[in-house]
């Protein structure tokens, strides 16, 4: 279904173009389109998620299309909030996630709490005999019968964990568990408030990426596991009871979105997301600890394989074995200085392949389109060792080759480099023609 929908940069008080905007003055620079924006709305709080984009983002882009029959795919679907968005307008959405605890997150989100919304007297009853057993005093001696050998074999000389907090933390997702044995949408929201407080309950943090927390940022902190995790209880019985009536499921597609199941060939009628940076970040290392306490994964050590399967967007997702399957005179042009000037081998590298495995991406979500289908998305350049990548201006040129149309193309927030060389976050807007 084809829907005369303005551009969301238009909405925001720019003239809509065929160009670059140049803002003068019409444009407010940082318009909200990260994830900093969720964290006091409801549903999207639950999970903090630095990679994502905002929900009031979202609703912009949407807008046009609530109450007509249309459906909305996310080729990066993240923790959701695309998902959770189109769900609380009544849109039917679909996405595809390689990280297999972000598609937990956002079926928690969209689905478990749809059917919370649906039966919220089991989702009461439950979520109450949890909260029983989140007492600091009962936790703890829930914990001390937990064992510690699987935590020890998949971090192997890692303290990442207060002994006493992991304890409490491993035994409230047992108590999850076993309260949700009989739902399995209780069971994955329960995981999901514990899962939520892991990162906070332990010695890490994360910013941009997880790491070890400083010396200063332990100054008054105090870790209560219980707490931590009853507020989020709490906060899920406030939000599902402001569910919409009209709120629908969302849909998985697929792991990678480069490999759609041929039922999805002309089926969506708008693609909205937030790929990958071209920035080193390695989602699946900043994840984990979730990943590993929800079962996941075993190993620390298998890590890597997630990152296979994923675009190539940071130093650990190259691999020495893969071979370059699309070659780019574009891309070449800014590969070949890199060449030249990095020191780190995996950096040309790194480059080539992103643009290659993003040429697979475009070609996928064009071909999943419908005739007039928009595809929207916010992507920001990059600089290695003083050579300026232009991701957005080469995107646009590989869109082009696919078969896109650019409609749109608009600097919607300036962002700076390690060096601080400003960089820029980009909408850009291509229509299937």
């Amino acid at each position: 279904m084809s829907v005369d929908a303005p551009s969301p940069a238009r909405r925001r008080g720019q003239a809509a173009t065929s160009g670059r905007g140049t803002n003068e003055n019409r444009l407010p620079i940082d318009l909200g389109v990260t994830f900093r924006d969720n964290r006091n709305r409801p549903v999207h709080s639950w999970y903090p998620y630095v990679e994502g984009f905002s929900a009031a983002y979202v609703e912009g882009v949407l807008a046009p299309y609530n109450g007509h029959n249309v459906a909305v795919y996310d080729p990066f679907g993240g923790s959701g909030t695309l998902q959770s968005t189109a769900s609380w307008l009544g849109i039917n959405s679909f996405y595809s996630e390689v990280n297999p605890f972000m598609r937990f997150v956002a079926e928690a989100k969209v689905n478990a709490t749809l059917k919370a919304a649906q039966n919220k007297d089991v989702f009461r009853c439950a979520a109450k005999e949890f909260l029983d057993m989140l007492s600091e005093k009962e936790l703890a001696h829930r914990g001390r019968s937990v064992d510690l050998s699987q935590y020890y074999s998949a971090f192997p000389g890692r303290d990442f964990f207060e002994e006493e907090h992991i304890r409490q933390l491993l035994a409230a997702c047992d108590a999850a568990r076993l309260i949700g044995s009989d739902y399995a949408w209780v069971r994955q929201l329960l995981l999901l408030a514990c899962a939520a407080n892991a990162v906070h309950s332990s010695n890490m943090t994360r910013r941009a990426d997880l790491r070890r927390r400083r010396q200063n940022e332990y100054i008054n902190r105090k870790v209560d596991v219980a707490r931590f995790i009853s507020d989020t209880v709490q906060a899920m019985l406030d939000d599902v009871e402001q569910v919409p009536f009209g709120a629908v499921a969302s849909h998985y597609v697929s792991d990678d979105c480069r490999d759609l199941p041929s039922r999805y060939i002309d089926c969506f009628d708008i693609a909205i997301t937030s790929p990958p940076y071209l920035n080193g970040t390695n989602y699946f290392r900043n994840t984990k600890i979730e990943l590993w306490l929800l079962g996941f994964l075993s190993h620390e050590s298998e890590l890597p394989k997630f990152c296979r399967e994923a675009i190539t967007a940071g130093i650990n997702n190259v691999s020495g074995n893969k071979a370059l399957d699309h070659h780019f005179d574009v891309v070449e042009d800014v590969a070949t200085k890199l060449d030249d000037v990095a020191p780190d081998r995996r950096i040309p590298k790194l480059v080539r392949h992103y643009f290659s495995d993003m040429y697979e991406v475009l070609t996928s979500v064009r071909s999943s389109l419908r005739l007039g289908g928009r595809f929207i998305l916010d992507i920001g350049d990059s600089k290695f060792y003083g050579v300026h990548v232009p991701v957005d201006r080469i995107l646009v040129e590989l869109g082009k080759q696919v078969g896109f149309q650019l409609h749109q193309d608009v600097v919607i927030a300036r962002r700076h480099s390690r060096d601080k060389t400003p960089l820029v976050q980009v909408e850009l807007e291509f229509r299937k023609a």
